[in-house]
């Protein structure tokens, strides 16, 4: 070689005389190699700037800005492999300089050659990063062939740098530069597979089946995800290990500096560095360090990521799948009592979140057992014995803690069953608020919940009791280990506790307090998620409706009459379809179902029909096509031997010997008795009920509309409900409006027909609910339309409007099949076919004459029903062809709308017509009166004793530390006396490690303490103010908002703040002890730690500012999922019906990913702090690192106190991840106390007054004086000055016409609304000075709405159960006419009536309400509309009953038709909220000019 070379290559084996062929001498020349090698990368290095500037500044790719990259196959694989070779790198830079080192010593000089071509190809690998970013970003996929030729270059100059390292004997694995080569060759090569991968750009496609069992079905869709995430989990945490090997290398270093070897230093010749020398070196090791915590914070953040996107994706499926489950759910399994609402809520809710931390923490499970066997085997090379000895600890201890797990899974299966329980109560108390605030029973129902919250929080604390068990075996076990360990370390090996074997085991023993308290955290998620996913399976396999209808198939949006074949439904074991060859042409893979929905059982997606199931009773279908099935000419339904019961298991059948063909395009009227079977008769036709026998078949392409007895809305605009998300057809529109009589009611709305009409529409009336449901089935132009008793909640006259405008004109004479149950008996003239139901059974079935010659009782029944028609024709002339009933209705609508608006921007709310009040979202951060409140809930005095537990905890904690490093210093100073150094220290080490483990017990206590404290008064607050809100609350606020507090935010409060308080504690002072320590042992160490504590400050602003705003859109977009999911529950049968269950699923499918994106973020917002708040971390090590190094080469630091300060260095950085985190959790779950406090004071009723006399009232005198009454402060009144009294024991009928105030003056009674002005005087008691709970629990009324609770009939008849016996409810029965229909129940009055009361008919409901207010011996009884729902000959019985059970009582009577008055003591008549007549019927009627006496006179022409 030229001696012009020399400053590149210094003097090698190349000026050597030896004769080498060129191929020896070449690999011989390392300077030669390395120069080849510099001079690729620089080319490279040219060609790469060189591209970028061209294509970057000269061509149209230098204008591309996207915000979206799309990137290339291999991305972030490809950019974890660069930054792994650019770590390699660094280390080739180090072991260049190093071996130049060696040969400097010996006065040669320095070879450039040795380190230059790895700074060139370090800045290089950097440039093809940018490279590859550009290329990525202009899309031109043509620059990674520039890409692969140079990792192809770079591949060959390694391995021929190996021939030549192997030809000098240097191919030793202790030769840092041979290790280092060859790492660099298999990277490489994988960047080359990469490249090669993005040329061939070949996509990829996987296609993924279902099964039943849930666990396989996690495994097969997110198993090979999970495994990439375990994979990237088992390097970061073996990484891990490396650090505090580190520790104790980077001690023995800085002890051979002080205390050094006597006798003269070797000298070695010029060579390569060794493995050896380059890693004894303590700044190698700091960096190495640095370089380890980076590669464990990438690894295990990735992993994270990984885990928690995949958690995210089945929380989203199974929430997907509960309620595509709940749509195809049998009627039974929602009203017998197997499932309620509160259960499928928790599915919604509580168990998706369950199984999805289950997901996050999976890998601990295998993870943590491969941690502490690494763990143990590195503290036994660094130990020996001592630290088996001390293993052995671990082993013994492993029972325990599966028992405590085992006892923990046991109670948190009890736990959720309560809280399904306490839901489900929870939920039935808001449904039915009105009906228990005007009894004066939320008292109790708030009692029944309390009870169940009590077992709730006793398996609560059963759970916690576990936890901190758990808590103290955990911290134990490292404490114990280290007593063991040290104790038996001399007396074993004979060597002393130096500070290299101390801090390196020390560091070991605490890397296992991670893996030890993820493992029971771990085990408990798992539980959780377990029993969760078992709990969903269950539920995916309860039984669902027969009928395919209800499937998520097939949309219906218009209508064919022209085909002659039919589709009908058979009994479960031989159920069978029959279809159209041309139904197969339609379309049904584009519903958006789960992944986990393709397969059920062998029952796959056949052409025309979808089958999704699970576990369902009924069987497969077939598809035929036989000519034996198909329905004669004129025939729309057909039932052949129907016999039908709602439980399979049930041996009684609901509907026996059913044979009837509805007629197509004509009239079908249903009658009959309460629970004679009617609405049965529907639900089979609609297959909600379960066939034995028989066949039920519907004209094929017949769709079916069905308006239910119980009026179903959606919380939505009217017109909307209306549409039912049909396009608007303005002509069609308007003629259903019009047919409905609802013009008038929309007139009065803020936005017409555009307003939201609320959750379940509750702030309309029973009728106007009725009618929007029958104008969205004649909207909808379906072939059949069935209507389940509409006429029931409408008047005379509208009913007769809606009969003749809409059943006839609209839907009959245009060719439609109408299915009408009613009561109202004077229509029978104008139906085709008329079926008269009978104890389950046809008892009649053909026209009118047929009717009446096989029942001549119905002849008399229809006289009676036509004559009161007639009279309320008479009626409807008077008023100015409006009933008052429908005055009277509109009336209360024209005051709920004021009420409404004028609590909001009154011209954007007639704007949009939203008069739902939008959901509280509080901006910023979480105010510190929330804190003060959960404290004060919590108690002051718990608060301060954790803090003050805490404190002394981590006190003993650093004495302990302290102490352990003065023995380990010891040992070095004294090598002789090794027992009198072991009796000096040890005791002491025992006795405060000892107090270390007893306050932390103590510690761990007293915040479980106070945080079930908490919880239990956060909950109990809320629920009794809840209950004390008024009632106006409730049309404002959807219940599933409120139940929202009740599940997921109380959930939070009572499981979730407990863990985070617990580490946030535990962290800070941690913070704080590692500060402390290192400040005292390297004073300079402060001035490095406030910039990176003022740096770890912003990034917690930071932080903070965006993730509380995405936990609060997290919680507020939970609540439209709950409510839209409340409100499909209630409406299954419509849904099914109409046959719409896809959009439903589509929209709810919208609001999961309405919430999963704010989720998703603030997940992803957590690892985006995670990777950076550890990677300060990292900087603080080699910084804390450095200056440890410095202080022992300048000013002599001890050994031990190096070891003791790098131990905490690399503990402070992880305890200032957990305090950021913990500190962002707590504020975010500080969210759900923020939620519940809101609902805890909200403004309610005033309950206070002077308790009345005992017996009070003991006569029934009512007095009104002067009184005026309105809605709101805001209001005007609704009744002036009105001053009338009723006598003990008198009937009164309340009548009146427009804005009469009637049902105004019942409320106004028991102070539901704001008596302004005057008084009211019961018994000589003014109302306003009683309690309200005693003044509404002393007055009956039955609402129009009649509600039944979950129990047994008993309880439902009196919840108080005090002051009853059987016989007196068997009479109450007796009176509502019900004891022969309870009677032939198994059970009686401990027949159990289902959520809702859904099991008997609203008929029998209504009764149920009239028995419940017989039963309360109440001296006053409001009836206000009271038979709406009851047949003629019922209501008849009824009337009589009331005059003479009620003879002693006062009854104020609000009723449709003046007859059912007109037998009453005295009658009121309103008008314009002021009295105008009142008296007795007899003097009324001689008024000439009155407008009482105007009825009566009609009634009688």
């Amino acid at each position: 070689m030229d001696p012009e070379w020399e400053w590149f290559c210094g003097i090698n084996s190349s000026y050597t005389n030896e004769s080498l062929d060129w191929y020896d001498n070449v690999r011989n020349n390392t300077c030669l190699v390395n120069g080849v090698g510099s001079i690729s990368h620089g080319i490279f290095l040219i060609l790469f700037s060189l591209i970028l500037l061209v294509v970057g500044c000269c061509t149209k790719y230098r204008q591309v800005n996207t915000k979206h990259l799309l990137v290339y196959p291999g991305h972030s694989i490809r950019w974890l492999i660069s930054a792994l070779l650019l770590v390699i790198i660094l280390a080739s830079i180090g072991e260049g300089v190093m071996t130049d080192e060696t040969y400097q010593v010996l006065n040669q000089p320095t070879q450039p050659h040795l380190y230059v071509h790895s700074v060139l190809s370090f800045i290089a690998v950097l440039v093809s990063l940018i490279y590859y970013h550009h290329m990525e970003l202009w899309q031109i996929p043509i620059m990674s062939t520039l890409l692969f030729l140079y990792w192809l270059s770079s591949l060959g100059h390694e391995i021929f740098r190996v021939l030549s390292l192997e030809y000098q004997n240097q191919d030793d694995v202790n030769i840092v530069l041979f290790d280092l080569t060859v790492i660099k060759i298999v990277i490489y090569f994988f960047l080359m597979i990469i490249e090669l991968n993005v040329i061939r750009t070949e996509k990829k496609t996987s296609i993924t089946g279902g099964e039943v069992s849930l666990p396989k079905i996690y495994v097969k869709v997110y198993g090979r995800r999970l495994v990439c995430a375990a994979i990237l989990k088992l390097v970061g945490e073996m990484i891990a290990f490396i650090n505090p090997l580190a520790i104790g290398a980077l001690t023995s270093y800085v002890t051979t500096l002080k205390y050094p070897n006597e006798g003269p230093p070797e000298v070695n010749p010029g060579h390569h560095v060794t493995m050896e020398e380059f890693f004894k070196n303590g700044f190698v090791l700091v960096v190495v360090m640095f370089l380890a915590s980076v590669v464990n914070v990438f690894c295990l953040q990735t992993h994270f990521y990984i885990a928690i996107i995949e958690g995210l994706n089945v929380r989203a499926a199974i929430q997907a799948m509960v309620y595509e489950k709940s749509l195809r759910l049998s009627t039974v399994a929602t009203t017998g009592g197997t499932m309620d609402m509160g259960q499928i809520t928790n599915h919604m809710s509580v168990d998706p979140t369950a199984i999805f931390f289950m997901f996050q923490m999976v890998n601990n499970l295998w993870a943590v057992p491969i941690q502490l066997a690494v763990n143990l085997a590195l503290l036994y090379s660094q130990m020996g014995y001592s630290a088996l000895i001390g293993a052995s600890l671990f082993i013994l201890m492993s029972p325990v803690q599966l028992n405590i797990a085992s006892f923990i899974g046991r109670q948190q299966k009890k736990l959720l069953k309560c809280s399904d329980e306490r839901l489900k109560k929870t939920n039935e108390l808001l449904q039915g608020i009105k009906l228990l605030k005007l009894y004066a029973w939320e008292g109790l129902y708030c009692k029944a919940i309390e009870i169940i919250r009590a077992k709730e929080l006793s398996f609560l604390l059963k759970i916690n009791i576990g936890f901190i068990s758990t808590v103290c075996l955990t911290l134990s076990m490292p404490v114990l280990v280290t007593i063991v360990g040290y104790g038996t370390y001399t007396a074993l090996t004979g060597d002393p506790l130096t500070p290299a074997v101390t801090f390196s085991s020390l560091a070991l023993f605490n890397a296992l307090l991670v893996p030890l308290m993820n493992l029971p955290m771990s085990l408990l998620y798992f539980i959780n998620g377990y029993v969760s996913t078992k709990r969903v399976q269950k539920f995916l396999a309860a039984p669902e409706v027969e009928k395919h209808g209800s499937e998520l198939s097939r949309e219906q949006n218009g209508a064919r009459r022209d085909q002659a074949e039919s589709v009908g439904f058979r009994k479960p074991d031989s159920e069978t379809f029959t279809d159209s060859s041309s139904e197969s042409s339609e379309e049904i893979d584009t519903v958006e179902t789960s992944k986990l929905m393709k397969k059920n059982g062998g029952n796959d997606v056949t052409k025309g029909v979808s089958i999704l199931r699970y576990g369902s009773t009924c069987t497969g279908r077939e598809v035929q096509n036989e000519s034996t099935t198909r329905l004669k000419h004129g025939v729309a339904i057909k039932i052949s031997n129907g016999c039908f019961l709602w439980d399979p298991e049930s041996s009684h059948a609901v509907l026996s010997d059913i044979n009837v063909e509805i007629p197509e395009g004509k009239l079908t009227i249903l009658t009959g008795q309460v629970g004679s079977g009617k609405s049965s008769f529907i639900s089979a036709i609609l297959g909600e009920m379960t066939t034995i026998t028989g066949m039920v078949q519907v004209r094929d392409r017949n769709q079916i509309a069905f308006a239910a007895q119980k009026p179903w809305l959606l919380n939505t605009s009217l017109q909307e409900n209306i549409l039912f998300s049909q396009p608007v057809e303005s002509r069609k529109y308007k003629r259903v409006i019009d047919a409905c009589a609802l013009r008038p009611d929309i007139d009065i709305l803020p936005a017409g027909d555009q307003t939201e009409i609320g959750e379940k529409g509750i702030n309309l009336s029973g009728g106007q609910k009725q009618r929007i449901s029958v104008a969205r089935t004649m909207y909808s132009d379906r072939d059949v339309i069935i209507l389940d008793d509409p006429l029931s909640a409408l008047d005379v006259h509208v009913g007769r409007h809606l009969f003749e405008e809409g059943i006839m004109k609209l839907l009959v004479s245009h060719r439609q099949t109408v299915i009408l149950v009613t009561h109202q008996l004077q229509y029978l003239n104008r139906a085709d076919l008329i079926i008269e139901m009978k104890d389950g059974r046809i008892a009649a079935q053909g026209t009118l004459d047929d009717i009446i010659a096989a029942d001549p009782d119905m002849y008399s029944e229809y006289n009676k029903a036509i004559e009161l028609a007639s009279e309320s024709e008479a009626e409807l002339e008077q008023s100015g062809y409006e009933s008052e009933s429908v005055k009277e209705e509109r009336e209360r609508l024209r005051q709920q709308v004021k009420t409404a608006i004028l609590t909001k921007d009154v011209d954007k709310s007639r704007a949009s017509g939203t008069l739902m009040e939008k959901e509280e979202m509080e901006r910023g951060s979480v105010s510190y009166s929330v804190y003060i409140y959960y404290a004060i809930n919590a108690g002051w005095l718990t608060f301060i004793l954790s803090v003050i537990l805490a404190a002394v905890n981590s006190g003993f904690l650093i004495g302990t530390n302290f102490w352990l490093s003065a023995w380990s210093e010891a040992g070095l100073r004294n090598q002789t006396d090794y027992d009198e150094i072991f009796a000096q220290y040890f005791g002491v080490y025992v006795g405060l490690n000892a107090g270390y483990l007893i306050f932390r017990v103590l510690t761990a206590a007293a915040i479980v303490w106070g945080v079930l404290t908490a919880a239990k008064r956060l909950q109990r607050g809320m629920l009794h103010n809840i209950i004390k809100v008024p009632l106006r609350f409730f049309d404002t606020t959807p219940i599933g908002r409120v139940l929202n507090r009740f599940s997921n935010d109380t959930e939070q409060i009572d499981t979730k703040l407990l863990q985070t308080i617990n580490l946030l504690l535990a962290s800070s002072l941690k913070v704080l002890s590692a500060v402390l320590v290192n400040t005292i042992v390297m004073p300079i160490f402060i001035a490095f730690f406030i910039p990176i504590a003022i740096g770890y400050f912003f990034l917690q602003r930071y932080f903070l500012a965006t993730s509380r705003e995405l936990q609060r859109l997290d919680s507020v977009s939970k609540s439209p999922v709950f409510a839209y999911f409340s409100e499909s529950l209630g409406g299954l049968t419509t849904i099914r019906a109409f046959r719409c269950g896809d959009r439903f699923y589509k929209t709810v499918i919208s609001r999961i990913n309405s919430n999963l994106s704010a989720f998703m973020y603030l997940q992803v917002v957590q690892r985006w702090l995670g990777v950076r708040l550890d990677f300060i971390g990292a900087l603080m090590v080699i910084l804390a690192g450095m200056t440890t190094l410095v202080g022992a080469l300048t000013i002599g630091l001890d050994p031990s106190l190096v070891g003791l300060a790098v131990t905490y260095t690399l503990q402070i950085s992880g305890y200032l991840n957990f305090y950021v985190r913990t500190m962002a959790d707590l504020e975010m779950q500080m969210n759900a106390v923020e939620r519940v406090k809101y609902y805890t004071h909200v403004d309610n009723e005033s309950y206070e007054g002077l308790e009345p006399p005992q017996n009070w009232p003991n006569c029934g005198t009512v007095k009104l004086e002067n009184v005026s009454v309105r809605y709101g402060q805001d209001t005007d009144p609704v009744l002036r000055d009105i001053t009338v009294e009723f006598q003990a024991g008198e009937k009164v009928g309340i009548c009146g016409r427009t804005g009469a105030g009637k049902s105004s003056l019942t409320l106004a009674l028991l102070r539901v609304i704001d008596i302004c002005k005057g008084r009211v005087v019961i018994d000589g008691i003014d109302i306003k000075s009683v309690p309200l709970t005693s003044l509404r629990s002393q007055i009956s009324i039955i609402p129009q709405d009649p509600v039944l609770f979950t129990g047994t009939i008993r309880y439902n008849l009196d919840p108080t159960g005090k002051d009853n016996t059987d016989e007196s409810l068997w009479r109450a029965l007796e009176i509502a006419q019900l004891k022969d229909a309870v009677s032939s129940l198994d059970e009686g009055l401990d027949s159990m009536i289902s959520e809702g009361g859904e099991n008997f008919s609203v008929g029998q409901r209504q009764l149920f309400c009239l028995a419940r207010a017989f039963l309360r011996k109440s001296r006053i009884l409001i009836m206000d509309e009271a038979t709406a729902s009851i047949d003629l000959e019922t209501d008849k019985l009824l009337q009589s009953v009331v005059t003479t059970a009620f003879a002693e009582r006062t009854v104020l009577t609000i009723a449709h038709r003046i007859g059912t008055i007109l037998n009453s003591d005295k009658i009121l008549v309103l008008d314009e909220g002021k009295v105008v007549e009142y008296g007795a019927p007899n003097e009324l009627i001689e008024k000439e000019d009155g407008i009482f006496a105007s009825f009566v006179r009609d009634k009688h022409m």
